[in-house]
């Protein structure tokens, strides 16, 4: 092993963990060290994959993201919920939720430019009730036992009785809260910002090329059971619309009479 390999293989991996970029635009020498070299190459993807991490590349730039289960680089739920401002774990689900929604917002398939350009907070709003109604609408056809079941009725129900505002807000003053629909979303594009996966800019919300990255590639290795779900809600509430237009059915009603005990946590993912 050549020892400059080795030493360009750790700087590249000290430059990721700690939230840099390597790229053509930024740490240059590193990012063609990392392009040309096998050896720097194939050094960096063992210590990647002993760490738990996950290497994405996009636009001649490199990204790293945590593995599951990661201890260590990763969050856990209760740390997850201190960064977002969350105290349950049926919040922290609706807020995977959201946010698993706004990729599929810019991200409709991985096979072209991104499905929008931009998310609002309404435009977030009105998808993630959509997608809970749709999912309620063909519950027993979606889920694959109890405990989705019960997971999803939570979610739905948790959702379905925010207010879009809480009383007494401002539309051009509101804050990131968990009391209402507005504030939760907010509190989730405000998590977002942290992790620079979001940058707004008058009340729009565009995704950065670090984002882009890990939504590309998630799309493509980590679909998961989640993304099923949300296929098949959407994929319904399409048909939907069109029988409606042909008179045919009315459309997907939220099921408002299903509920839990208060401290009952049940999660699908």
């Amino acid at each position: 092993m050549d020892h400059r390999n080795l030493d360009k293989a750790m700087e590249i991996f000290a430059c990721l963990i700690t939230g840099e970029t390597v790229g053509r635009e930024n740490h240059r020498d590193l990012y063609e060290a990392y392009s040309s070299q096998a050896e720097v190459y194939d050094i960096l993807d063992a210590v990647l994959k002993k760490s738990n991490l996950r290497l994405y590349e996009y636009h001649n730039t490199l990204y790293v993201t945590a593995g599951d289960e990661n201890r260590v680089f990763g969050y856990t739920n209760d740390e997850l919920k201190k960064a977002i401002g969350l105290r349950l774990n049926r919040e922290l689900f609706l807020a995977y939720l959201i946010i698993y929604d706004v990729m599929t917002l810019f991200y409709e398939t991985t096979s072209g430019e991104a499905a929008l350009t931009y998310v609002k907070t309404d435009m977030v709003i009105e998808s993630t009730t959509a997608l809970l109604s749709g999912v309620m609408a063909r519950l027993e056809t979606i889920v694959q036992n109890d405990i989705e079941e019960n997971s999803f009725r939570t979610l739905a129900l948790l959702w379905d009785e925010l207010p879009l505002m809480a009383e007494n807000d401002d539309i051009s003053t509101l804050k990131a809260a968990r009391g209402s629909k507005t504030g939760f979303v907010k509190l989730v594009f405000n998590f977002l910002i942290t992790q620079a996966l979001f940058v707004e800019s008058a009340g729009k919300y565009y995704i950065t090329d670090r984002m882009r990255a890990l939504v590309e590639n998630y799309f493509d290795s980590c679909k998961g059971r989640l993304y099923e779900v949300i296929e098949q809600s959407r994929r319904g509430n399409m048909e939907n619309t069109e029988r409606k237009r042909q008179g045919d059915v009315k459309g997907p009603v939220q099921d408002r009479n299903s509920k839990t005990e208060e401290d009952e946590e049940n999660a699908a993912y």
